[in-house]
């Protein structure tokens, strides 16, 4: 018994280095699994197999997906996520945002969420598609686009397509948190009520002056709402009137319901003045403008000649045509020969206004 007291302290020793080389070894082994699995993973495993876009409609998949740069082969886990968002986004002016997710074993799936188109803003060298978020979409669009409102009064603003139309003095300022202009703020919200209430149909929205929206609706009616002061009341007041017809009003200028031209004022929230005149006589031009194309789109340097007509009095007017997507310019109403120029009957009592107090 004495003789085996005396070896265990000489045993210890030894079998604390053996505990230590069996570590060392199996964290060895435990590394090199580790760096032959991630080794593996970015060489052979996780090819991308499959790309898929969701949610896109103002661009083709495939455009989509060969402008990621992300192609087939490519390594699941090489792909930098962060770069391609920041890319498509800067490539593609309708995406407001885009996540590109990885679906292990061999799916990337790329989601958009795109920007929604408020108006068709009139610039110098054409039209701008303008979204909700004051986002430019596309510019130098050479006529006025169809199921799209026109909005006037953003000259002041450079176009250039994927930028915002922050305030120039907000600009200036170098705030780190830009400010739209107060004219797509206005147009914000005249957009926001008149979604909500369902006032569609509108041909332009003028906002030139601070303080005061012009809307033309269908090309046939100019309506001055006046300023932003109970506006969702104003809205619903005039779509009231509209429902129930305005000819009956002014019995004198020949127009029915269905083709009534004029203005109506509601300036005044809980007062509505309507007026029976040929509309192309005071809406705005600048909706219906129509641009020229550059010179060198066409093949000769000459530009254009216009083609002849067979009227002889076409030179010696040398009058423009009215824009193609302008209504046609209807013969003025039957009227008696004191009536005005303007459409509006003199016999017809002044103004004939279609007041009333507005519904709570």
């Amino acid at each position: 018994m004495a003789q085996t007291s005396r070896k265990t302290p000489q045993n210890a020793p030894s079998r604390r280095r053996r505990a230590r080389r069996y570590t060392i070894h199996y964290l060895m082994l435990f590394l090199f699994c580790l760096g032959l699995g991630l080794t593996l993973c970015f060489t052979v495993f996780f090819k991308v197999r499959t790309i898929k876009v969701k949610n896109c409609t103002f661009y083709s998949e495939e455009e989509v997906i060969t402008r990621s740069e992300i192609r087939k082969g490519d390594n699941l886990f090489q792909i930098n996520i962060k770069d391609t968002q920041r890319m498509l986004m800067d490539r593609f002016p309708y995406f407001e945002r885009v996540k590109v997710k990885r679906f292990l074993p061999t799916t990337v799936i790329i989601d958009v969420v795109e920007e929604e188109p408020m108006v068709a803003a009139y610039t110098d060298e054409g039209y701008a598609v303008v979204s909700y978020t004051g986002k430019v979409l596309k510019t130098k669009i050479k006529s006025p686009p169809e199921n799209i409102c026109i909005a006037l009064g953003l000259e002041h603003q450079r176009f250039t397509a994927g930028s915002y139309l922050y305030s120039q003095e907000e600009n200036k300022r170098k705030k780190k948190e830009k400010v739209l202009d107060e004219r797509v703020q206005m147009l914000q919200r005249f957009y926001d009520m008149a979604k909500a209430n369902d006032f569609t149909n509108l041909t332009y929205i003028d906002v030139s002056n601070m303080g005061e929206i012009k809307a033309l609706y269908d090309k046939r009616i100019l309506i001055d709402f006046g300023g932003e002061i109970d506006l969702e009341k104003k809205i619903h007041f005039v779509q009231n009137v509209l429902e129930r017809g305005i000819a009956e009003n002014h019995p004198l200028s020949g127009y029915n319901n269905d083709n009534f031209q004029g203005t109506i004022d509601i300036t005044n929230r809980k007062q509505l003045r309507t007026r029976a005149l040929a509309v192309n006589t005071v809406w705005d031009e600048r909706a219906f403008t129509v641009f020229e194309e550059d010179a060198h789109f066409f093949p000769d340097e000459d530009e254009p000649t216009p083609p002849q007509t067979d009227d002889p009095t076409a030179d010696e007017n040398n009058e423009e045509s009215p824009p193609e997507d302008a209504p046609p310019q209807e013969p003025a109403p039957s009227q008696n020969p004191e009536q005005s120029q303007t459409g509006d009957p003199q016999e017809q009592p002044p103004e004939e206004n279609g007041t009333s107090e507005d519904e709570p």
